[in-house]
């Protein structure tokens, strides 16, 4: 009997001492990557652990007697913090994502799971909170939600729209559906802006959209500028739905809008377009929707068109620049211009970006945003890329011969381009060819090239890296980019699409902020591009950007005046 005591004992000693090892282990594992807190009854800090002092850059000692308010950062209103403790108070589990301040006033996101202690009597009395650090993945939902959201009505804006567009496209192309897009235009919009200011606009457009979401019955609706909205319509094999759709809009309008002391009546032109009759492209159906919104507006007001290709003659004019480029390209009668980046911590240059140009004998200047889709959608992207990457080569190595600094010089790669299984050696070849140092050259690749064929790309711009050739991210904030694939593809620079700079006097730095911090924060350098104004410059520079370039210092320049640019000291 003594001996079946004593094994008794030895083996509940045994299941002890397995048990603390356990919660050792346990205490241990969470210690290496978590975040954890106890509290008492009240909420006052019991335990931390070192990655809770790490993260809130708070000494243990500080924070051990305080309740969590010591990281409130004023993000969330009281009635978040009151449902949370409601909650736990029950006993319950509590499950969120919490924005804390740490002690030097910076802010980070958590994701936290809070488990109450019960008693006896089923009551809480600690409290045990398990956080893991989500900041990065935030700054990146931040950054989706500026970039695709009109910051005055909330919809979302004209990048959403493209690319939301173009997706709706490739699902009724597989569904052989139709999709049906509607180009709203409010008329004599200016006029009211003019006449009671902008102030009063903006709080007009605010309801106009607040109307037509109220309309939208699953279909989704877009602000994509000043006062043009747009809705998209999937399924829409129903002339009738159409119909009706277009006739709800113009109905809205027939009340007058109450704007602080001033009543207001508006009358809008809706143009419409229908995948596949009217384009098949989603560039073919914005183009050929706003064409017959064009026409309803020189109808009477508040009235609709649905596109027919009468209304639209350019056809034969694209034929013609599509010859007039071919020739061009042949002719070598493009031109590549110059524009210098700028150091911000110097002030001085560091390299420029390749600018290409087309002056037609009979059209003068044609933009590239006219010729480069044209190039693209006729199959002679590839034959300007191949001629800007070895004109800026040749060029690159004429100034080394003149005993010019040596600059980076960036270039534009298509997507097209880049996929070639002949891409990097043909490359290789030109650098070979022209004695270019890969070192002075970054190849330039817009957002959504991205999300091309990954896996592809990602070879290719490994294959790049090794060769020493700089990367970069054109266009950045415009397209879907992961916080995967940023931190996956070898990539060197960010640059921040004009647009956005040209927002920052008006809608404030928020945005350009929080991509210079995720740059930075993935050990990658920001170039600014389209800077024109001083404030826009200072802003920048408040917020740590690397490079700038844009007409502020200089507009892009022929070879020879950008060499004067430099010898002269810019």
């Amino acid at each position: 009997m003594a001996n079946d005591t004593t094994n008794k004992m030895r083996v509940e000693y045994a299941d002890v001492e397995y048990s603390l090892k356990e919660l050792k282990d346990i205490k241990y594992a969470l210690d290496q990557s978590m975040i954890v807190a106890i509290t008492d009854q009240q909420g006052k800090m019991i335990f931390v652990n070192d990655h809770f002092c790490k993260i809130s850059k708070y000494t243990r000692e500080e924070l051990i007697g305080q309740d969590h308010r010591i990281l409130n950062s004023g993000h969330h209103p009281k009635s978040f913090f009151r449902d949370m403790w409601r909650t736990i108070g029950k006993g319950k589990v509590w499950k969120g994502k919490i924005c804390n301040r740490a002690k030097d006033g910076s802010r980070y996101w958590v994701q936290t799971t809070i488990v109450p202690f019960l008693n006896e009597q089923g009551k809480p009395y600690q409290y045990i909170a398990i956080r893991s650090d989500i900041t990065a993945q935030k700054s990146m939902e931040q950054i989706r939600h500026l970039a695709y959201h009109d910051e005055l009505t909330g919809l979302p804006n004209r990048r959403m729209f493209n690319a939301s567009l173009a997706e709706a496209v490739e699902s009724s192309a597989r569904a052989k559906s139709k999709l049906a897009l509607f180009f709203i235009d409010i008329n004599r919009f200016k006029h009211l802006n003019d006449s009671l200011g902008h102030s009063i606009g903006d709080l007009f457009l605010t309801q106009v959209a607040e109307r037509l979401t109220g309309l939208s019955g699953g279909n989704t609706i877009y602000r994509v500028g000043g006062d043009e909205f747009m809705i998209t319509m999937q399924h829409a094999d129903d002339y009738a739905k159409i119909k009706e759709l277009a006739e709800a809009a113009i109905h809205l309008f027939s009340e007058s809008f109450r704007v602080e002391r001033h009543e207001y009546y508006a009358t809008i032109s809706i143009g419409i377009s229908i995948y596949p009759y009217h384009g098949t492209t989603a560039e073919d159906l914005v183009k050929n929707a706003d064409t017959a919104m064009y026409e309803a507006k020189q109808s009477v007001e508040s009235s609709f068109r649905i596109y027919h290709p009468a209304m639209n003659a350019n056809s034969e004019e694209l034929l013609v620049l599509e010859t007039k480029l071919r020739r061009a390209i042949e002719k070598n009668q493009l031109q590549l211009y110059y524009q210098p980046k700028i150091d911000l911590h110097t002030g001085k240059p560091i390299g420029m970006e390749a600018l290409i140009r087309w002056f037609d004998a009979e059209s003068g200047y044609v933009p590239p945003s006219i010729f480069i889709p044209l190039a693209e959608e006729r199959g002679l992207i590839s034959a300007i890329g191949d001629w800007t990457l070895l004109t800026a080569c040749r060029q690159i190595k004429a100034w080394q011969s003149e005993q010019l600094p040596s600059l980076r010089v960036a270039v534009n790669i298509s997507a097209n381009q880049l996929m070639q299984g002949t891409f990097v050696q043909k490359l290789q070849k030109t650098l070979n060819d022209t004695g270019v140092p890969p070192h002075l050259l970054e190849l330039e690749i817009t957002e959504n090239s991205m999300m091309q064929n990954t896996q592809q790309l990602m070879q290719t711009l490994v294959q790049l890296k090794a060769m020493g050739v700089t990367i970069a991210i054109d266009d950045f904030g415009t397209g879907y980019s992961s916080l995967n694939y940023l931190k996956q593809f070898p990539i060197d620079v960010l640059k921040i699409d004009q647009s956005f700079v040209r927002d920052l006097a008006v809608d404030g730095p928020a945005f350009v902020a929080a991509i210079i911090q995720l740059a930075h924060a993935l050990n990658l350098r920001v170039v600014a591009e389209g800077v024109e104004q001083k404030i826009e410059l200072r802003l920048l520079r408040d917020h740590g950007c690397d490079f700038v370039q844009g007409y502020l210092y200089s507009k892009p320049l022929p070879p020879d005046e950008f060499k004067r640019y430099i010898k002269n000291g810019f």
